[in-house]
């Protein structure tokens, strides 16, 4: 009799496990379709077109980037992520979807981490930037919220910008400016300041390298510490109408040294059609 209750016990929580997993599981999905949708019908804050240093201009065309160019595009990636210094890989696919008339991306990745299967999403909607981790489709184990994390998402949306030429020439929420030793900065406009990334060029007039100052990183218990960021572009290919990198590397400047937690490579990139 004691047998029989305890399978009744087990298959009972077994069914629950699988309920709950399987709403936790819809829940997500619904959450990613919302944000989409969100950055899909984000409108521009203006018609009016940023006003480009020459040297940015001269690349986004180059590129493959037009004036009232597509409004959003869809991409997939392969990357690899380290959590922190001396920890394993995780290698993840992803998709994501970016926006060229206002600032916003919406990124869902998938792998395996510790041996379980994991579901991220990242995204920056409505000045407003979302971080989740879950494990098994259902259990959180990393969340992000607030005023730092919008900032972070925007620097992110603002890293990306080399991938994405007619958001440089479209998004009139940005502005840039060319500093000293053939460098440009763009910054961003949060509702609580602003965020604000360089870009280094070759000789070629080709992006490669991006840094900031201040990205907020997270160093456990919700807390951010503001850190040097930068990263690196490379292997540039043509991918339909466009010429853009197609790799790319992203590290902290620790006071250990630097720590390269991003490498990824991009495997697709078009227009979403927005009919």
């Amino acid at each position: 009799m004691q047998t029989l209750i305890a399978l009744a016990v087990v298959a009972l929580f077994v069914a629950g496990a699988v309920i709950y997993l399987n709403n936790q599981g819809r829940q997500m999905a619904f959450t990613t379709s919302r944000l989409v949708r969100e950055l899909s019908e984000a409108p521009a804050s203006t018609s009016a077109k940023p006003l480009l240093p020459q040297l940015v201009r001269d690349y986004a065309l180059r590129a493959g980037g037009r004036i009232d160019g597509p409004a959003m595009f869809r991409a997939r990636q392969s990357a690899v992520l380290v959590m922190k210094p001396g920890g394993a890989e995780v290698q993840l696919l992803a998709e994501q979807w970016t926006s060229t008339l206002a600032s916003g991306f919406v990124w869902v990745a998938e792998g395996r981490m510790f041996g379980l299967p994991v579901r991220a999403v990242d995204a920056y909607t409505h000045g407003r930037g979302h971080f989740g981790v879950q494990a098994l489709g259902a259990f959180p184990i990393a969340r992000g919220r607030g005023v730092d994390f919008d900032k972070g998402e925007l620097m992110r949306y603002l890293s990306e910008l080399p991938i994405y030429p007619d958001a440089i020439l479209n998004n009139s929420e940005l502005s840039w400016r060319e500093i000293r030793g053939g460098r440009v900065e763009v910054t961003g406009r949060l509702g609580t300041g602003s965020a604000t990334v360089r870009f280094g060029f070759d000789r070629e007039g080709n992006i490669v390298s991006m840094q900031a100052d201040d990205r907020p990183r997270s160093v456990g218990n919700g807390r951010t510490v503001p850190t040097r960021w930068f990263g690196s572009y490379g292997m540039y290919e043509t991918i339909g109408a466009y010429r853009i990198p197609t790799y790319g590397e992203v590290a902290w400047m620790l006071s250990e040294g630097s720590f390269t937690y991003w490498r990824g490579t991009l495997i697709s990139c078009e227009p979403v059609s927005q009919d």
